[in-house]
């Protein structure tokens, strides 16, 4: 039983941490905060628990928090384009591109069908 806890213990701290910390260093590299992602991460995540909330079932209310999620998510790549150095310009230009059509997809989607 010993060994289970051990390698999952190996696995969280070879493969888990080392990406989190890849990551955290790769976000420093380009001169941005990690914890402006990890709290729109969270946010978003909260936006998207108010959907199974009983007095939110108005579908005017879903229909807002579905905005707000997609506005959410051109904060991420809208801060790397202004704060971040090197490809960020690149990679976010893109990143909002998509994020631009995949709103008017939902959006569209939700509304009309």
């Amino acid at each position: 039983m010993d060994q289970v806890g051990v390698r999952v213990g190996g696995f969280f701290r070879h493969y888990v941490l080392k990406w989190a910390n890849y990551a955290t260093r790769l976000a420093r590299e380009h001169g941005l905060d990690p914890r402006v992602f990890i709290f729109l991460y969270l946010l978003g995540y909260a936006i998207q628990g108010a959907f199974y909330l009983p007095w939110l079932k108005d579908k005017n209310v879903d229909l807002g928090l579905l905005v707000s999620l997609r506005i959410l998510g051109l904060v991420g790549p809208i801060y790397v384009l202004l704060k971040g150095k090197k490809i960020a310009a690149v990679l976010n230009l893109s990143l909002a591109l998509s994020w631009t059509l995949n709103t008017a997809w939902h959006v569209c989607y939700y509304v009309y069908l």
